[in-house]
């Protein structure tokens, strides 16, 4: 073993906690600052946010803390009124200070109560109570009955509060609601219209009400509210389902001042509650710890995982904290269901409420939902940039007009000159506001949404659900998948394969048939080592335990009916088949100390009927685990290699251990799991078989090739797992995989790190070296950076000794290199997705598990497989049970993403063309007419929108990703190129009109007869209205992009119609006028030209634009050359990703000789 150079002992575990929005990541002590409201600053600044049109009143509906500072002065928190909380995102709220009063008041905080004045003061920040402290001079996290106790303390609360606590704490802690109330339509509509966008709408539609634009001012509401509408439908859909989702109501037997109350308000529960829990189970309606009996729960709520979970009392040790999360297993969570309740000679079951409302469980994931990380999109980042750009010119364009009508001289009828603008000041300014409306199209909204509105909908065919839209955008640039391996990548349900029994001081040959098994400890640990249940008849629990109990063919049943024949408290009595000749060999289940995933086993106290005086312990779990607790002299000396060889095949191995204790059956309730699993005498193995599921490589292998990294994340054995990598094809056969163990040792602070090459066959390759080809960094290419085949592989124990104190250096590289990451805890997994980001990874997972919660919220695109509600934790949820829906989400993310560049870029080139048009009317005299702008705005604009994005994915996922930011030197380039066609090709049909060289005998030069008038018929707005339209229908033709990413643009049959009949029409127009044309013309403002010549020239020209633009945007602006300028146009010479900066620092020697 060689310590590894580049470590640092200082440097502390990365901080997530302002990514993952659990319960532990929230600030118990919050930045905060005081306020009182202050009458001086609102005269001062009230008038003068009101007097630009309430301009400065927006503003502070939008940015409500900066309005507080505006208008508060600054206090002690002692003294505030309003206060400016910061939370874990970062983002500042905006909370009232609120008083209780009533007599003998007291704060809670942590654990303390303390009696205090007769008024309390708190506020509620992200639905959570804060309390203020004279001690801290701050307003603290109100903590629940749970916080700073130890188990002992805990079990103390088993008499109930007595009245005058109650009201104390219920005056407090507040009511017991989980209440998402939704808020009336008229509210969100009034939300939803003083957004900026809606606000800018209003602003547009006074301009042009005033200047008469009334049916293209008409068309402009109709489409608002119809986006509105949309909009609000959504929102309010999602707010009825968040409201019946979390809706809970219930009665619940509550012990105070000693005596059962029975049919008690479950709102009215407080910490410190006890419960009465009826045989016949009930919905939790807060979180509570279970003091007597056990109890069978339904967590799938919660945790996705539909198996029964049995809680069992919480252990009275009087040294050991309580913490949630180490004692899950005694734990009733608000929002799960509780099926049943067990307890001898027909006590109660009794449970303290901990915490309530949004402190509980479910409140915390109902808070995630409300508070969600700010979601951070280059795109959209970029798409405000790309329209404050817009606006610049928009505004340039206002300073130009504002110069050109002060400079232009109009003759007056006597003779002199006097300026348009000082003539019509009003219809000038007007045209000026003019510019500045046309740089945001009515129709942008839908331009942003509409695929990805599209994609959801295809999703949802395909039985792929999505809760956040926004997410499926960041699918197109997903580089890497993470996938859980059980339930996932493999079959949920395993098969017991055989057992391997001991022979003195090894293990001998398998046993396949549990049944022909003799009377052993492997035996009773098949037959007993579980939490199976019987509901409603049928035998329910984990498939790997239901599995393995069957395999032995003995039978369950409940503690009422053969309970008497021990005497005792038990929790399950098992039975061996007649035909085995065990007959009379019944076991009683005492206690169970149930799996923990943080330990890794499990274990039951048993006492069998012809030995009572005898309670035998049985544990079960992780091989690596259980032999650490067994004597030494007990472990198999062939253990590690019979587990090697076993693990290496893809087999699931659990290890079992036994041992007896004299212990009477009374004191078993209260032991603690410590004192049980020591000195155990290691027992064999159980060999189970988890089988891959048939689509899992074909998709590895799709992904692969799509140069999509993948990366499995399970709490499985390390050799199971990189035997099922290599057999799904995520570990190459002929690539290298290298075991990268991490250790702190006792007598040196300093992290020991080790390589271990292990064989294709699984098996470690003593003393070899693996053969690298070294890359040079100048010829790394990006999505093609492998500085050598191999793979590093590492449990979670050795993760978190890298993350926490070796170096960044050396913790980049194994992210970047890692295939396989085994034993890792559920927030491990969530920190291995945040460190994946970190680097620059576009980062999905796919799991179907409560341990992939965190990873699968932390994730760009979590997609879950479970059904359960826990999945709101994932934007995607599939019901198809395997892992064909990743591709899926892959290829509508970069459709989705294709289509939003596409359809943004023809918005804006849309505003651009309609605003280059407007500025050369204004220099001839004229401008676009009312029925001018509705057609543009109307059938080319808002109708191709709707129909450009109809394109499916390409159903191939090919190597290269598609663009990902809008503010770039590619974008740039491309508008830069547009707008110089556009304005050519205008101004050369301009030019075919006016200019001598063809001398149109008919053509008459348009000259300003009455200045006020505000859009005079002549044939120049004629010409340029005509080029226009062209204009945009190549626009669209060009920008509806197909392969690599969408279908071709010729599966869009909507488009390619609406295309056709946008081109005939118009060319129908200018041909050959039919009689009723130049009724219709004159109601639009055009003049049509008497010369089918002159036509005729005008439609060459509009269709040599639209073979320019289709060939620029299809091949040159597509090709390599054209990508290898860009390049050097940014100047590039690095990757800006930093996992390509790390891959290309790993040497060709490394890791194994550093």
């Amino acid at each position: 073993m060689n310590p590894e150079e580049n470590y640092s002992s200082q440097r502390k575990a990365s901080n997530y906690s302002d990514v993952l929005h659990t319960d532990d990541d929230i600030n118990p002590i919050p930045p905060q600052c005081g306020y009182t409201f202050s009458i001086i600053k609102a005269l001062l600044i009230y008038p003068l946010a009101i007097l630009p049109l309430g301009t400065g009143l927006l503003l502070a509906y939008w940015y409500r803390a900066v309005w507080v500072r505006l208008t508060y002065s600054s206090c002690p928190l002692s003294r505030a009124t309003t206060v400016v909380m910061t939370d874990v995102y970062g983002q500042q709220r905006v909370s009232t200070v609120q008083v209780t009063t009533f007599p003998d008041a007291y704060s809670a905080i942590g654990n303390k109560v303390e009696i205090s004045s007769c008024a309390t003061r708190y506020l509620t920040h992200c639905r959570l109570r804060y309390l203020y402290s004279d001690d801290e001079k701050k307003f603290i996290l109100l903590r629940g009955h749970d916080c700073d106790r130890t188990l002992a303390g805990i079990h103390e609360s088993i008499t109930g509060l007595s009245g005058r606590d109650y009201e104390l704490r219920k005056a407090t802690y507040g009511i017991n609601s989980i209440d998402v109330p939704v808020k009336p339509i008229l509210v969100m509509l009034y939300q939803e219209v003083l957004t900026p966008f809606y606000a800018f709408q209003i602003l547009c539609l006074v301009v042009w009400y005033v200047e008469e634009y009334y049916y293209y001012g008409a068309f402009i509401v109709l489409s608002s509210l119809f986006t509105i509408s949309y909009s609000l439908f959504q929102t309010y859909t999602s707010a009825v389902q968040l409201h019946e989702l979390v809706r809970q109501s219930c009665t619940v037997n509550v012990i105070r001042d000693g005596r059962e109350l029975r049919d008690v308000p479950g709102e009215s529960l407080v910490p410190g509650d006890v419960m009465v829990i009826p045989p016949t189970g009930m919905s939790m309606p807060c979180d509570a710890v279970l003091l007597t009996g056990t109890a069978i729960v339904n967590e799938a709520s919660l945790t996705g995982e539909s198996i029964p979970v049995t809680k069992t009392p919480l252990p009275q040790t009087p040294d050991e904290l309580y913490s949630s999360e180490r004692h899950k297993q005694h734990t009733l969570f608000g929002g799960t269901h509780v099926i049943q309740t067990r307890f001898y000679n027909n006590s109660a079951v009794l449970a303290v409420a901990t915490r309530t409302a949004f402190s509980t469980s479910k409140g915390s994931m109902v808070r995630s939902i409300l508070y969600q990380k700010p979601f951070n999109s280059k795109f959209y980042r970029d798409a405000f940039i790309f329209i404050g750009v817009l606006a610049i010119i928009a505004a340039g364009g206002f300073l130009f007009s504002f110069i050109f009508y002060s400079v232009s001289k109009y003759v007056q009828p006597d003779g002199s000159f006097i300026s348009y603008l000082l003539l019509s000041p009003r219809v000038y300014a007007l045209r000026g506001f003019d510019l500045i409306t046309i740089v945001v199209p009515p129709a942008l909204p839908i331009a942003i949404t509409i695929g990805t509105v599209y994609a959801v909908a295809r999703l949802k065919k395909n039985n792929i659900f999505c809760i956040a839209q926004q997410r499926v955008n960041l699918c197109g640039k997903i580089k890497l998948v993470c996938f859980d391996k059980t339930g996932t990548l493999t079959e949920e349900s395993v098969k017991t394969s055989g057992v391997i029994m001991m022979t003195g001081n090894e293990l001998c040959s398998e046993t396949q048939d549990p049944t022909s098994l003799p009377p052993c400890p492997i035996l009773f640990t098949m037959a007993t080592c579980h939490t199976l249940t019987r509901i409603n008849g049928k035998l329910q629990g984990d498939p790997l335990e239901l599995d393995m109990f069957e395999a032995t063919k003995w039978t369950i049943s409940e503690p009422e009916n053969d309970s008497t024949k021990f005497d005792l408290l038990v929790q399950g009595i098992v039975k061996p088949p007649p035909t085995s000749g065990l007959v009379g060999m019944e076991m009683g289940i005492m206690k169970q100390f149930p799996f923990s995933s943080e330990l890794q086993r499990m274990c039951v106290l048993v006492r069998a009927l012809d030995n009572p005086k005898v309670l035998h312990v049985y544990v079960k779990g992780a091989p690596e685990k259980v032999k650490d607790l067994c004597r030494p002299e007990t472990v198999p000396v062939n253990f590690k290699e019979v587990l090697r060889s076993l693990t290496q095949k893809g087999l699931r191995v659990l290890a079992v251990a036994h041992h007896s204790m004299e212990l009477q059956w009374h004191k078993s309730e209260n032991i603690d799991r410590d004192m049980v699993e020591c000195d155990l005498e290691f027992g064999g193995l159980i060999i189970m078989k988890n089988s891959l599921k048939p689509e899992t490589t074909p998709v590895i292998s799709v992904l692969k090739n799509a140069n999509i990294r993948t990366v499995m994340v399970t709490g499985d054995n390390l050799l199971t797992a990189v035997c099922v990598a290599r057999e799904c094809g995520m570990i190459p056969r002929h690539h290298q995989a290298i075991v990268m163990k991490a250790e702190i040792q006792a007598h040196s602070p300093l992290p020991v790190i080790s390589y271990e090459p292990l064989n294709s066959d699984g098996s470690v390759s003593d003393g070899q070296e693996m053969e690298m080809q070294p890359i040079a960094a100048e010829r790394l290419k990006p999505g093609d950076l492998k500085p050598g085949d191999f793979h590093l592989i590492i449990d979670g124990k050795s993760f978190a000794v890298v993350k926490d104190y070796c170096s960044e250096d050396l913790f980049n590289k194994l992210l970047v290199k890692g295939a396989v990451f085994a034993r890792m805890s559920p927030d491990q997994k969530a920190e291995l997705v945040l460190g994946l980001q970190k680097l620059g990874y576009g980062v999905g997972m796919c799991g179907d598990g409560a341990n992939d919660c965190g990873a699968l919220k932390a994730a760009h695109a979590g997609i879950s497989l479970s059904e359960a509600e826990a999945s709101v934790a994932s934007p995607f949820t599939s019901k198809v049970p395997n892992i064909t829906c990743v591709p899926k989400v892959i290829m509508e993310g970069r459709a989705a993403l294709t289509t939003m560049f596409s359809v943004f870029k023809y918005m804006a080139l849309y505003a651009l063309t309609q605003f280059i048009s407007a500025t050369i009317l204004y220099v001839v005299g004229t401008n676009l007419g009312d029925f001018q702008y509705l057609y543009i705005d109307f059938c080319l604009a808002t109708i191709f929108v709707l129909v450009m994005g109809l394109n499916g994915p390409y159903p191939v996922l090919v190597k290269q990703r598609p663009e990902g930011r809008l503010a770039s030197i590619n974008m740039l380039v491309r508008i830069v190129i547009h707008i110089v066609l556009i304005v050519g090709f205008q101004v050369a049909a301009l030019y075919y009109l006016k200019s001598p060289t063809w001398a149109w005998s008919w053509y008459k030069p348009f000259v300003v007869t009455d200045p006020t008038e505000r859009v005079p018929v002549c044939l120049e707005n004629t010409i340029i209205f005509t080029m226009a339209n062209f204009q945009y229908i190549g626009l669209a033709l060009a920008l509806s992009i197909g392969p690599p990413y969408r279908k071709p643009t010729y599966t869009n049959l909507p488009f390619l119609a609406l295309l056709a009949i946008m081109c005939f029409c118009n060319t129908y127009m200018i041909l050959t006028p039919p009689d009723w044309l130049p009724q219709l013309l004159d109601f639009m403002g055009l003049q049509p030209s008497p010369s089918i010549t002159f036509r005729v020239g005008i439609l060459l020209l509009v269709f040599v634009y639209i073979a320019l633009v289709f060939l620029l945007e299809t091949f040159v602006m597509s090709s390599r050359t054209f990508h290898q300028v860009i390049k050097v146009l940014r100047f590039k010479r690095r990757p800006n990703n930093p996992y390509k900066h790390v891959l290309a620092s790993i040497g060709p020697t490394w890791p194994l000789k550093g």
